[in-house]
């Protein structure tokens, strides 16, 4: 059976990476071998009602390539309200998130996409994580012991490049907007019993990420809180139900 992805491409302030972004994922997706697939560049304006020009990039990309889609949010939003806007606007049978800013090697992400059909969901970790700052490395290792602590899991890294399904995605009772958002999508699929493989990838030296200033880093909190009580006490699944 012929695989086929859906790319979510968030770019928030990516006026200069966009273009760059989207090239590389597209050569990671041919370097895969996949034919069948959709990249959707959603992209949202600054608290002021500002942009950069990243959704006028955009959009040009997307009227020169068939296979890109760009959808602008004419306010800020959240990371994880754009991937869930993703999820509900794709139409292939795998999902992947990328990040607009092209922090990520390209023969690695080739390798991430590889891995489809090996398990059901593609949970990727850091081979690299010396290339990220002190403090960035510091508050994710945090974050991965803290949630393997609060839903009895072994995962190596929640805010990955993973890749679901969407048949199950849309099942997910995704809430969060902050960098939590993945690890709610981890939690609900592996304690319902959804199949995974951790794979590494590597990415590329950065800057410091504002996803992990103190106001985040509460938001994740409270959304790490919610999902505890949903998992636990209300006793919150999906349906699983493998492909034959």
């Amino acid at each position: 059976m012929e695989l086929s992805l859906t790319i979510i491409m968030p770019a928030y302030k990516e006026a200069g990476n966009i273009k760059t972004a989207c090239e590389s994922a597209t050569r990671a997706v041919a370097e895969a071998g996949i034919v069948d697939y959709e990249i959707l560049i959603i992209s949202n304006l600054d608290q002021r009602g500002n942009h950069d020009g990243t959704p006028d990039i955009a959009a040009q990309i997307a009227k020169s390539d068939p296979r890109v889609r760009s959808i602008h949010n004419q306010a800020y939003v959240g990371l994880g309200y754009k991937y869930r806007q993703g999820v509900s606007e794709a139409t292939k049978d795998y999902i992947m998130l990328v990040p607009g800013d092209g922090e990520f090697e390209e023969g690695s992400l080739a390798g991430i996409m590889a891995h489809i059909g090996e398990a059901e969901i593609i949970v990727p970790y850091h081979a690299n994580p010396g290339v990220r700052g002190f403090k960035r490395r510091f508050v994710s290792r945090g974050f991965t012991v803290l949630c393997n602590l609060l839903f009895g899991l072994n995962l190596k890294y929640y805010n990955g490049l993973c890749i679901h399904p969407r048949r199950y995605l849309q099942k997910v009772p995704m809430a969060s907007d902050n960098f939590a958002y993945m690890a709610e999508v981890l939690v609900y699929l592996v304690k319902s019993g959804v199949s995974y493989l951790e794979v590494p990838w590597e990415v590329k030296p950065s800057v410091a990420s504002t996803a992990f200033r103190l106001k985040s880093v509460i938001e994740a909190s409270g959304t790490l809180l919610s999902l505890f009580w949903k998992i636990h006490f209300q006793r919150e699944r999906i349906t699983v139900v493998p492909t034959a």
